[in-house]
């Protein structure tokens, strides 16, 4: 825009200039032709040539000729007389040439006794043109500089001040909310700073209650999950101690039925037909008690487990999974050292493979189930899978089941890792790792 300016000035000085020029020019040379009129009719040249000696001296003023009514030369002064009769000019824009040519007719009582013939040289104009052109571009660099000087200043002040705003946002991202920025001077950019520090003081504010509440729901997590871990070893242990009682107490009244019912049988008088029905039909309901109270002590606590381990305490409850679920196939491969994981593990393992089993056997519509465990220096690894009709990810993420939160709980309490995969057609597998470490103090 100022190199406009400038450009516009200049136009407007050459045009004042050359204006400026044509005005003097017209006003000399009326004036020389009135005056000349009266020495023409008295043709005194001689008084005439001594006026225009005053007037030549003009400094753009380049010649005056003087012509009578023949047009033939009867005085010619300057420095630049033409050699020939030069063209006349309408206008000092339009001189080529250098300079403004000019005529006039010199007259008197309305009769024609001469012509005034005048040049006007361009130098000085231009040199004034010239020179207004350079003092206009020297103001116009100087005011560009400092107009780009002070933009620096300007930008370096407000980059500076940025830098600082960019700065402390990094600080309040990593988590330092004691930062603070000035706010002075109070410009768009001091409005900003303070903005930003109300803010921060806001934040912080907000994020400490927010890690207040966190702190308070963590607290109340562990507690709850404390709860129930300690819930399923209380479970476990009163199932131990039912079926421990079941099959000291119940077993041992059973067993003294079945006897009594025997002993009635044969100690019957002449084989009473009614005493035997009666003691064969008690002998029948005691059996069948003890089957079911076999059944429950099995389902509290596998003696087989207490017995014989848990790895023949697996087999045991996959092989009666196989014959109440005849249409699938249940597989197992176990592997590693696996008979001193400790009580809580091998209880833990079970229950998990007793879960998977039963949620198998009433949502899968399987054909096949794989079940590996395991032992490796450090780690227990445990894999259940099957192919049946899985479920969608992002389902099976919002709406965790009962069965899976307690495996999960289960596998937390020995600080394991528990995930699964599973999609729509195919299948469900769940993965479990548990470190040695949880099982080498256990009792």
């Amino acid at each position: 825009m100022l190199s406009l300016l400038v450009w516009n000035n200049i136009a407007i000085i050459h045009s004042t200039h050359t204006d400026r020029l044509r005005d003097t020019a017209a006003s000399m040379i009326q004036q020389i032709a009135n005056t000349a009129g009266n020495y023409m009719v008295a043709v005194d040249y001689a008084t005439l040539e001594d006026y225009l000696s005053n007037i030549i001296s003009y400094k753009e003023l380049a010649y005056i000729i003087i012509t009578d009514r023949d047009d033939n030369t009867v005085i010619a002064l300057g420095t630049k007389k033409p050699e020939a009769r030069p063209a006349i000019d309408e206008h000092p824009a339009q001189v080529d040439d250098g300079v403004f040519d000019i005529s006039r007719d010199i007259k008197v009582a309305g009769q024609k006794m001469g012509r005034v013939l005048m040049g006007f040289s361009l130098s000085l104009m231009d040199d004034a043109i010239h020179k207004s052109r350079n003092r206009g571009i020297t103001i116009a660099l100087i005011e560009i500089i400092l107009t780009i000087i002070v933009t620096i200043f300007i930008g370096l002040s407000l980059t500076r001040r940025l830098a600082i705003l960019s700065k402390a946002a990094a600080e309040v991202e990593a988590g330092n909310y004691a930062v603070s920025v000035p706010t002075e001077p109070k410009d768009e950019v001091g409005k900003t700073a303070a903005a930003f520090n109300n803010m921060v003081t806001e934040v912080s504010k907000r994020t400490q209650q927010l890690l207040q509440e966190e702190k308070k729901t963590q607290q109340l997590l562990n507690e709850n999950r404390q709860l129930i871990q300690k819930s399923l070893e209380v479970q476990e242990e009163e199932r131990k101690h039912l079926a421990r009682e079941l099959h000291d107490e119940l077993g041992q009244c059973i067993t003294a039925i079945q006897a009594d019912a025997t002993s009635i049988t044969d100690l019957s008088p002449q084989c009473d037909e009614r005493v035997v029905t009666s003691a064969q039909a008690i002998l029948a309901v005691s059996s069948h008690i003890y089957d079911v109270v076999h059944s429950m002590m099995h389902l509290l606590r596998p003696s087989v487990m207490d017995n014989l381990g848990l790895v023949e305490a697996l087999k045991d409850e996959i092989k009666a999974w196989n014959q109440r679920n005849p249409k699938t196939t249940c597989v197992h491969h176990f592997k590693g050292e696996l008979s001193d994981l400790g009580e809580r593990s091998n209880i833990t393992i079970y229950r998990i493979v007793q879960e998977c089993l039963t949620n198998i056997a009433k949502h899968a519509n399987a054909e096949h189930v794989n079940i590996k465990v395991i032992s490796d220096a450090k780690t227990i690894h445990l894999s259940i899978g099957d192919d049946g009709d899985g479920m969608d990810t992002s389902a099976a993420k919002k709406h965790l089941g009962l069965g899976l939160i307690g495996i999960r709980e289960r596998i937390q309490a020995l600080n394991g890792a528990f995930y699964y995969e599973t999609a729509i057609d195919d299948g469900f597998r769940i993965f479990i790792h548990i470190p040695l470490d949880n099982t080498e103090t256990e009792t």
